[in-house]
Parts: C-alpha cells; structure tokens; sequence
C-alpha cells in the first residue's frame, strides 16, 4: 500500500510539473518555475539550476530555491562552476546523474552558501547534448534516495522538452524579426529609388519648357524660367534624403514648380495656393512633393486642353485633429474627356510611381492615406473639372510626421 500512495504521488507530481511548465515563454521562466516547485512539491530544503555556458565552459546558476533564493527571482552571490569540477561539474561533463549521500567523504564537493550533507544532481539534455544541471542538496545524509532521482530525471526531461520548444519559438520569432526589417530596408531602398526617379521626371520637363524658350528667342521669360527652375532645384536637393518636410517648404516648393509650369506652357492659368490660418505651415510635416504629380495631371490634363479661362486652386487645411487634407481643384475638361483625349498615348509616369510610394510610406511609417477623386458638373451635367482631396495623418510640431 506505501508503495502504491509513493507511486500515485509520484504521478501526480509530474502531472503537475508537466501542466505548471505550461504558459512559460522563455527559458529563465522555465527554470525558476521548477526550482520554485522542486522545493513546494517534494520539500526539498535547496534547489540550484544551471545552465552551461559554452563559450566560457562553465555551469552558471540560472536559478534557485531555498536560502539561495531570498527575494523573488534573485540568487544570492550566484557562483561559476567549471566544467568537470565538484559534483555538478562532473555531472555536466559526463552526463550522468549522481546520488551522493555524504558530501563529507566526496572530495569533489564545493562549499556554497553553506555546507550540506546530501546532493542529488541530473542533468539536462537537450539533443543529446546537456545544456544544464538540476542540482538540490539537504542538511542530512542519505537523505536522498532512488524515488528522488527517479522524480528529478523525468523533471529535466519535461523541463528540457519545454526549453526545446521555447527556443524554437524563439528562433522562428527572431527570423520573423529578420524577414521584416528585411521588408522593411527593401521598402526604404525602394523608396528612395522612387524618389530619384520621381524628382529627374519633373525637372526633365522644366528643362524642356527652359529650352523652348531659347528657341522662341524669349530671353526675359526664359530668364525667370531660370530663376525660378534654379530655386526649385536647390530645394529639390535640399530635401532629398528627407522622407518629410516642414507644410511651408513644400508650400514653397510647389510655388516654385506652379511658376514654371505656367511659364512653360502656351495657355496661361491662374493658380492660388492656400493654408487655413488655424494651421501652423512650420508644425505639420508631409511627405516633399508627393501631390505634385495631382498637380501636373490637373494642369496637362485638365486645364491644357480648355479654352477660357483656367483655374486651378490648391487649398490646405485640417480635416480632423490629426488629419491634413489637401484639396485641388481644377476647372478643366474633367476625367472623361481626358482619358477620351488620351487613348492609346502613354500612362503619366509621375502618377504611379506616386502611388506606389504612397503604398510604401504605408508599410514604413504604418499609416494611413486617402485620396478621393470627384468629377464636377454643372446644373447641365456638364464637366467643370476635378475636385481630389489628399488626406495625410500627421504628427504636429515633431519634426518627423506620419503620413495618411
């Protein structure tokens, strides 16, 4: 009957440590778990877990329970222990339990926090490798006996299991954490590349409306055509490596562009850029010269292929607290005709790679952005051009916003 209650018990001791390893998401708390419950399960006075330390060749104490333990997850003045040195050591460097039932006649014991009689010590394997030792000693001799070792050894198997699965978990969370900063310096390279590609393919344009002027002989405006590409272009450069601008810089940058487009052009067009007085241009920061492919698509799209007057509008101002919409309108011929005019010539350049980099400003700065296309009629259901609104999430006063 005494061995049926020892065996029962013994059960329901590991039923326990197998279920309480459950929830433990890294290795310390694995083994501060079982040097807890070495002691409040089989009423151990003192429990030590080490772990090896490959590199030094050394077990170090990882954790503890009993006087070694004062405060919780704390070990008092913890020791190194060499590789096949002491009791501990040599159960490491050979991989075998070892039962000693007076420490007074093994030469090899080592004195920690105070000297004891007793000192049962298994490993821990790990693919066939031991990765630590289950160390617990007791103020008495013969204390321990086979029932304890059968107890501690199928402990270390459970807790190996356990720290097997945790460090897989681990590594896969790791390569995960690798794949997406990997995504991410790809996204960043990418964007910078879209950034290079965007500004030559606006600039090109300028050069070519600077060149026709030449042609025409029409010195005084290629001269501001000049002034204002060269102020453009120092900006341009300036703001290059940022992924953000102050709202009063790009302001400034799309002055200068909209002058030279209307030098450029034939067909002259009125433009009006405008901030509500409630916005602060030098606190809210969006990403340089995102809209102006809007702009260029109103402009030689929209308003190039009107006759009268032409009129385009951009106004700024906050949608919600943390919202800044940009709206455009243009009084042009509107999306129909437009895309009538364009069939079978090419696609605008400009727009997509626009898209695209707002795509990746979402993956990098996790954001969000709106954009909303509306065609304008009159009271005939006649076009009167486009109206889009831009809708940036932003970080005021920050220096670095996100964009929506």
């Amino acid at each position: 009957m005494v061995h049926y209650r020892r065996q029962y018990k013994a059960e329901a001791t590991l039923n326990y440590f197998t279920t309480s390893l459950f929830g433990k998401n890294t290795v310390d708390d694995i083994l501060w778990d079982v040097a807890k419950n070495c002691i409040s399960r089989l009423h151990l006075e003192d429990c030590v877990i080490y772990l090896v330390d490959e590199d030094r060749r050394v077990l170090v104490q990882k954790a503890a329970y009993g006087p070694k333990n004062p405060v919780r997850f704390e070990i008092r003045d913890p020791i190194e222990i060499p590789l096949g040195r002491g009791i501990v050591g040599s159960v490491a460097l050979h991989g075998k339990p070892e039962l000693v039932p007076d420490t007074s006649r093994d030469a090899r014991y080592i004195v920690d926090d105070e000297k004891r009689f007793s000192e049962l010590a298994v490993p821990i394997y790990l693919h066939h490798k031991v990765i630590g030792v289950i160390d617990s000693e007791h103020s008495r001799k013969n204390f321990y006996h086979a029932g304890h070792l059968y107890l501690l050894e199928k402990i270390a198997a459970i807790c190996s299991s356990k720290i097997g699965r945790t460090l897989m978990e681990e590594q896969a969370r790791r390569q995960e954490q690798e794949v997406q900063l990997l995504h991410k310096q790809l996204a960043e390279f990418r964007l910078v590349t879209l950034k290079s590609q965007m500004n030559p393919h606006f600039l090109f344009n300028c050069l070519n409306g600077i060149y026709h002027c030449i042609l025409s002989s029409d010195i005084d405006k290629a001269a501001d055509y000049v002034s204002n590409f060269a102020r453009l272009l120092r900006m341009v450069l300036m703001h290059s490596e940022k992924n953000f601008i102050s709202l009063r810089e790009e302001v400034d940058l799309l002055g200068h562009y909209l002058k030279i487009e209307a030098l450029r052009s034939d067909k002259p067009f009125e433009f009006n850029m405008e901030i509500d007085e409630s916005i602060n241009p030098d606190e809210y920061f969006v990403p340089g010269m995102l809209i102006q492919p809007f702009l260029e698509n109103a402009i030689w799209h929209g308003l190039m292929n009107k006759e009268g007057q032409r009129r385009l509008q951009i106004h700024w101002r906050r949608q919600r607290e943390n919202v800044l919409l940009c709206e455009i309108q243009d009084n042009g011929i509107g999306r129909v005709e437009s895309s009538r005019q364009r069939i079978g010539k090419h696609a605008s350049k400009g727009m997509s790679l626009c898209m695209e980099r707002v795509e990746l400003y979402k993956v990098l700065f996790n954001t969000s952005f709106n954009i909303r296309v509306t065609d304008l009629y009159d009271e005939n259901g006649a076009a009167q051009g486009t109206r889009v609104n831009i809708a940036f999430e932003i970080a005021p006063g920050i220096g670095v916003a996100h964009m929506g």
